[in-house]
């Protein structure tokens, strides 16, 4: 979820908590608090520290006895959505801290890609940001080099498309010199390897997901660019 369209709500749960006095009726809490949580899993992920201790508030007495006087229930409850309260602040701090006010510059990255993986971006789906990028850049690369084929007839892939394609005798190798050539092509390579291999692979968790994503993108949107510089005039049109 956006971190802004997750402020958003949450400022709205806060308000409609402060303004019902829901403390006074338990199927008010029943409603309210499973929204509440369902918005904090969403933007900031069910392991977030947050959630446990959203978790463990109480909205009813520890120890309840006959003849408990019903302010007892009612100050339980109060409390229960005071706690609860204090930790939308808290996430909403957190929402703030991640940028949510401040939105991506789509035109940092490569046309293309952007219109591919916009959605995950702006649902903060940092693991499937990385993981498209990686699908879309080999993709593009393989189609508008023609699709070269391996010696079996099979489309090349990886590592082998990125040394091919940029290979020093192709058509689609990038630079205006040898070291050029080579630097472009390890690019390619590493970018297969270190990134794309993984990405596609298996789920990485990582505080930095955020930051990782972002790099990862603007690597795939740098080989794009590239290519559409050098070579727009004989890239194959059927991605």
């Amino acid at each position: 979820m956006r971190p802004a369209v997750a402020i958003e709500e949450l400022n709205k749960l806060k308000a409609e908590a402060e303004a019902r006095g829901l403390f006074h009726r338990v199927e008010g809490i029943d409603s309210w608090r499973p929204r509440v949580r369902m918005l904090i899993v969403r933007s900031l992920g069910e392991e977030n520290n947050l959630v446990a201790r959203f978790d463990k508030i109480h909205y009813s007495p520890m120890v309840a006895y006959s003849g408990m006087p019903g302010s007892v229930y009612a100050d339980a409850r109060k409390g229960g959505v005071s706690q609860a309260i204090g930790l939308i602040d808290a996430a909403l701090y957190e929402l703030q801290l991640m940028g949510g006010d401040e939105p991506i510059d789509e035109h940092a990255f490569d046309p293309e890609l952007w219109a591919h993986i916009k959605t995950e971006v702006e649902d903060g789906e940092w693991g499937k940001v990385a993981s498209q990028t990686a699908i879309f850049v080999e993709n593009h690369i393989r189609n508008w080099a023609g699709e070269p084929k391996d010696r079996n007839g099979n489309n090349l892939v990886g590592k082998q498309l990125y040394l091919e394609v940029f290979g020093d005798s192709s058509a689609y190798r990038l630079g205006k010199q040898a070291g050029e050539f080579e630097g472009w092509r390890f690019l390619g390579m590493g970018f297969a390897q270190a990134l794309s291999n993984v990405d596609r692979h298996r789920i990485q968790k990582r505080d930095d997901a955020k930051r990782y994503a972002l790099g990862v993108l603007g690597l795939g949107s740098l080989l794009l660019t590239q290519m559409r510089y050098e070579h727009d005039g004989i890239l194959d049109g059927t991605t």
